[in-house]
């Protein structure tokens, strides 16, 4: 339980960071599923394309693939996002807003934590978007993979 409103606001804040990393990692987990399943797709269906010639079908489907694999990856890779802080950053601040109490450090952290929260949130949207990319290009892949079988 908060002892204070500036306590409760780091509390509300500090949870919202640890959702978005929460986020972040759901989002990372469903990219390497992404990325299996263009695989297996690619595997299967392109094994048994390739023992005819490559009709416009199957190029557009290597190019979907490729292009599924490439959004999903930049997922995975690591981005700047901040989901911690130490807490000798805190002690230097202090030192030099002198900062003696508690309850303005709670509002110094609260304080920090909205620009850190913004900032997050418009990365993981645009991460969120490459993953929405990358599952589309995976459903063309595996229309185009078995349109180019069925021809």
């Amino acid at each position: 339980m908060a002892a204070s409103i500036e306590e409760l606001s780091f509390e509300i804040s500090a949870e919202a960071v640890a959702e978005q990393e929460r986020t972040l990692s759901g989002l990372r987990t469903r990219a390497g599923t992404v990325v299996a399943a263009a695989s297996i797709a690619g595997s299967f269906l392109g094994a048994a394309a390739s023992r005819g010639a490559l009709d416009a079908s199957a190029v557009l489907a290597l190019i979907a693939f490729t292009a599924s694999l490439a959004s999903s990856i930049w997922i995975l890779l690591p981005h700047e996002l901040v989901f911690a802080f130490r807490g000798d950053a805190l002690l230097a601040e202090s030192g030099r807003r002198e900062v003696e109490d508690v309850t303005e450090a709670y509002r110094a952290l609260s304080g920090w934590l909205g620009p850190i929260l913004d900032a997050n949130s418009r990365k993981i949207s645009a991460l969120s978007n490459w993953f929405t990319v990358s599952c589309i290009l995976l459903a063309a892949e595996i229309i185009l993979w078995t349109v180019s079988l069925a021809s």
